[in-house]
């Protein structure tokens, strides 16, 4: 063989070993594989496996029923190379090859090697499988809910399910970007590796940013048992962070499966029992961001069922370190996201229980957060007055210095921020003029990532719809509208079709009919039937 050709088998060696792992079937291994490899499905499969040519051609050897096969090495590469050059396999020998290789035999031949066998020979290709009805399982690291308080009535499910397997299109699409940037193969197969583990190609991304060392050691925590030190747990810590920036460029869709592979991760982690007790609480902090994070981007997908769960997994992790700013971040999360849902006595709850645990909390960005969360339930519940007080405590607070105690997490919250929430309210309020004021105010800095000035922009169309200045307010929609092709959140979507039911008034209006039209163009609304 080649040393091209041993090369390009160890490398698919190694891949197929990590795929499976993953509970890949060589049927889907060799799915991808043919990706990056120009090659015929005979040889896709003997990748797949791992073999060398002469260990293919034992095996066919040791299945052939009358022990006459004699199938040599020289032989296979010519079925393989067919139809390029070389030889047609027979019927037969593609038949004998699915036993080999545990498939059906109509995937070891292309459409155009298909068509040249006689009508006999394709019926014998056809009955042919021998792939096994036992897909193989794959390992779960995940261990049983951490013990501990819960609240508000909710029952955290005994047992996390794995983070999802990358599919088909997401290990297509690691190998093409990996094959385009990393030159050196070692490291190729280790960013292979990480990628699989941490939920596919966006993985890639946060992987940038860790140095080589830094890469191996976090390839060595996802391998073995080992005693996890310090140096591991904050390079997990230093990962959760960088988790949260993901979002702003891929949006959610794309995020989510890499925040559960990490969550399986620090879950397997927090399962070795020589952890010393520091280390634990650090892990158990980094597993309850990372499922508050978790839950914010099933809200972000309208996964509401989804996102509970998440922040109930994280409120319960919270609890077991006695996390009182973390405790209270989540309370706020679910009260927004119990507004969003319109379902405003129970933000209330959530709210009023975040206030408590605020209280407790030393850091002054949190309680910043909770008073505009507060504000913005209140002014959904028509409270004014309280809704006005608890928006201007917002502002006092957030203009104190960042200390130590203001967790990472709220690295997002700024002023922009306040002066969009500012918005919120005063639709809320029916002052248009002050949302319009402040919305402008959020729109004008550069720092404002692409969803919230997404958010921004159809507040401002709301206020403009109060004002019954419809074309300015169709303009801001379509803006908002156009965010929603490179950024997936569901949220900002339904966003916009709650704005545009605010227009159903004018509905007959020239404006709004092409409105319509490009919101169906984007999927965003239903096609109108003619």
């Amino acid at each position: 063989m080649s040393g091209e050709g041993v090369h390009t088998l160890l490398e698919c060696r190694r891949r197929s070993e990590a795929l499976r792992a993953m509970g890949y079937t060589f049927d889907q291994i060799a799915e991808v594989f043919s990706v990056c490899h120009d090659v015929s499905p005979l040889r896709l499969y003997r990748y797949a496996y791992g073999l060398t040519a002469a260990e293919a051609a034992a095996r066919y050897n040791d299945l052939d029923p009358a022990g006459t096969a004699a199938l040599r090495e020289s032989r296979l590469y010519e079925f393989e190379h067919w139809p390029q050059r070389g030889m047609r396999p027979t019927a037969r020998t593609i038949a004998l090859f699915a036993h080999v290789y545990s498939t059906a035999a109509r995937r070891l031949v292309g459409d155009q090697v298909y068509a040249s066998y006689s009508v006999r020979d394709r019926d014998l290709i056809d009955r042919t499988d021998h792939r096994s009805s036992h897909a193989p399982q794959r390992p779960s690291a995940v261990p049983a809910a951490f013990p501990g308080h819960v609240t508000m009535g909710q029952e955290v499910e005994a047992a996390r399910p794995a983070a999802p397997v990358p599919g088909f299109k997401d290990c297509a699409a690691l190998l093409r970007a990996l094959t385009a940037e990393e030159a050196d193969v070692k490291r190729r197969d280790l960013l292979f590796e990480l990628a699989l583990a941490l939920g596919g190609a966006p993985a890639l991304a946060l992987l940038r940013h860790l140095s080589p060392p830094e890469k191996d050691r976090l390839a060595t925590a996802i391998r073995s048992s080992a005693r996890v030190d310090a140096a591991t747990v904050e390079l997990i810590e230093k990962l959760t962070a960088r988790c949260r920036r993901l979002d702003d460029e891929f949006g959610p869709a794309k995020v989510l499966p890499v925040v559960d592979g990490q969550r399986t991760l620090v879950a397997d982690l927090l399962h070795r029992e020589s952890l010393l007790p520091g280390l634990r609480d650090r892990l158990i902090r980094a597993y309850a961001e990372l499922s508050q994070l978790a839950g914010w981007l099933h809200h972000d997908l309208l996964d509401h069922p989804g996102a509970r769960r998440r922040y109930q997994e994280a409120l319960t992790a919270a609890h077991q370190i006695r996390d009182a700013t973390l405790i209270a971040y989540l309370h706020a999360c679910l009260a927004n996201m119990s507004r969003f849902q319109g379902r405003t006595g129970e933000a209330l709850d959530h709210i009023y229980a975040a206030q408590g645990w605020a209280q407790q909390s030393p850091s002054s960005l949190l309680r910043s957060v909770h008073a505009v969360n507060l504000a913005r339930v209140l002014a959904a519940d028509g409270n004014v007055l309280d809704s006005e007080r608890a928006l201007t405590r917002s502002r006092q607070l957030l203009a104190r210095p960042r200390t130590e105690a203001d967790p990472s997490y709220l690295y997002w919250w700024t002023p922009n921020g306040v002066q969009r929430h500012t918005a919120y309210c005063a639709i809320a309020w029916r002052r248009p003029d002050e949302a319009i004021d402040s919305a402008q105010r959020a729109l004008s800095t550069s720092a404002i990532s692409p969803l919230m000035r997404g958010e921004t922009l159809l507040l401002y169309a709301g206020a403009l719809t109060q004002k019954r200045e419809i074309p300015a307010a169709i303009d801001k929609i379509r803006q908002a509208a156009r965010i929603t092709v490179s950024h997936s959140s569901g949220r900002l979507a339904d966003t916009i079709r709650q704005t545009r039911t605010r227009l159903q008034p004018w509905a007959t209006n020239k404006h709004v009919r092409i409105l319509d039209e490009e919101l169906a163009s984007l999927g965003i609304i239903p096609i109108r039937l003619a």
